[in-house]
């Protein structure tokens, strides 16, 4: 008899179980009878179907799906239009709208954190309708500099700001709600981010940091850190293409560097333009490189008075070792290391793959020859200097 309670006990703490879980939405779209609509589960670079349904009459539809914890999700109309949604386990949702405006006047009830998503769903298309209106101003203008052109160009910025300090407080207010992620990730078109420049990487990283607390499992949390880390690279890799064109502009043709000595001061190649330059890579802990430079000791001290200077980057990260290495071996040419080995800019700039790596460049600035050393160096170095 006690086995049988037991085994009744367990069913129903199963079906409780399974209750707390269950998520249902119904909903009420005027003339939709006879659409479909999905369910779609929201992760931060796709959306995977959960549910569909067909919508019957007087536009009512159910929809059901178990949760673990909160996510987002996405209602799909049949015309495309959408509802964003951010579903806990055991709500009981309703939705109320119409087939036109199914993703814009919408309300809905059951649910604080959609009811979140939904207001900030109104701010946005707000200012979309503000930077709208003022294109369309723009575009009947005649005088690109006349001063009503410049009224619009500040009223557009200002309609950017005010949209950008919304969504910020929103974060600050919101930071251990999974609605964050959805505010960080709104865009003004199907390109720009409100939260698309370099620096409001910082806002992903906070959120993250705080959802790695309060929703540690959450695919939406590892998917929002792996998107951090995508974005990091790609904003490094702008970054060193930029820098590449730079240098590619460069009137000489001189790829020019700026990089600390041992006292923190730095020293750019260029300065030493009207010399002949040999760039070598190294590092304190290779030895073939430690032999080159011991080798070129001698041509150095030949030919520096005459013109000739050594520009010796250091591929290292530990400034003491670096420094050991300069004053053991005694090297007395310009010794300069961004100490971020092995993520090297300079070694970028150059192609450098392997060391010891040598660049010869003349007194224009033109690299003229590679890796270089004793005798087949000074003979170039004649006739350069």
């Amino acid at each position: 008899m006690r086995i049988k309670y037991s085994i009744l006990l367990l069913f129903l703490l199963a079906v409780a179980a399974c209750n707390r879980s269950n998520v249902s939405i119904k909903g009420s779209i005027e003339e939709g009878e006879g659409q479909s609509i999905t369910l779609e589960r929201l992760d931060v670079n796709q959306t995977t179907l959960v549910d569909s349904s067909t919508i019957g009459k007087g536009g009512q539809f159910t929809m059901t799906t178990n949760l673990e914890e909160p996510e987002l999700f996405v209602l799909r109309y049949d015309d495309g239009q959408i509802v964003n949604l951010l579903l806990s386990p055991g709500e009981n949702i309703t939705l109320s709208t119409d087939a036109t405006s199914f993703s814009t006047e919408y309300s809905i009830k059951g649910s604080e954190e959609s009811e979140n998503i939904r207001l900030l769903v109104q701010q946005l298309n707000s200012t979309r309708s503000i930077l709208d209106s003022l294109q369309g101003l723009a575009a009947k203008m005649e005088d690109p500099e006349s001063p009503h052109m410049k009224v619009i160009r500040s009223a557009y910025a200002q309609a950017i700001v005010s949209q950008k300090r919304y969504t910020i407080r929103y974060l600050v207010e919101h930071m251990n709600s999974l609605s964050s992620v959805y505010a960080i990730y709104q865009k003004y078109n199907e390109e720009d981010l409100v939260l698309g420049f370099q620096e409001d990487l910082q806002y992903f990283k906070v959120i993250a940091d705080s959802l790695e607390v309060s929703y540690p499992n959450s695919s939406l949390t590892k998917s929002l850190r792996a998107d951090i880390r995508r974005r990091e690279a790609e904003f490094n890799r702008a970054s060193q293409l930029n820098s590449l064109l730079e240098m590619a502009e460069e009137p000489t043709g001189l790829l020019d560097l700026s990089i600390p000595d041992r006292e923190g001061r730095e020293v750019k190649l260029s300065d030493y333009k009207g010399k002949a330059i040999m760039v070598v890579f190294w590092a304190s802990g290779n030895q073939a490189s430690i032999s080159i430079l011991l080798q070129l000791k001698s041509s150095y001290q030949r030919y520096h008075d005459k013109g000739f200077e050594i520009y010796a980057i250091s591929l290292d990260n530990n400034k003491v070792q670096w420094m050991n290495a300069i004053d053991y071996n005694e090297f007395k040419w310009i010794n300069v290391s961004e100490l971020s080995y092995p993520n090297s800019r300079a070694s970028l700039v150059y192609n450098v793959s392997s060391l010891p790596a040598a660049f010869l460049i003349n007194r224009e600035g033109d690299i003229v020859a590679r890796d270089l050393y004793g005798r087949n160096l000074e003979t170039w170095l004649d006739n350069l200097l």
